[in-house]
């Protein structure tokens, strides 16, 4: 939340469940940096969320390594990724 208000001038809700629920939906091809991709971890509901870079990297935090930046097409991330966007 707040690397968006801050870096991007964008307010969004608190939880990654409204805030996939208020985004204009984009394809994984049409992302640009600031957009957000969505993942839900062994649940149906989402409960993970990043901050599209560019060259399918974002950043988001990780309970055990903090801040980090990953590849969406790291298979692992990829089998939980379900939807992406930008902030309205």
């Amino acid at each position: 939340n707040k690397v968006m208000q801050d870096v991007y001038g964008k307010s969004i809700p608190r939880t990654s469940t409204d805030m996939a629920e208020q985004i204009k939906r984009k394809y994984e091809r049409q992302l640009k940096e600031g957009d957000l991709v969505f993942f839900s971890f062994g649940r149906r509901n989402i409960d993970h969320v990043g901050i599209y870079l560019h060259n399918n990297k974002f950043v988001h935090v990780s309970t055990s390594r903090g801040v980090i930046i990953s590849d969406l097409h790291d298979p692992w991330y990829y089998k939980y990724f379900r939807r992406a966007g930008s902030v309205r």
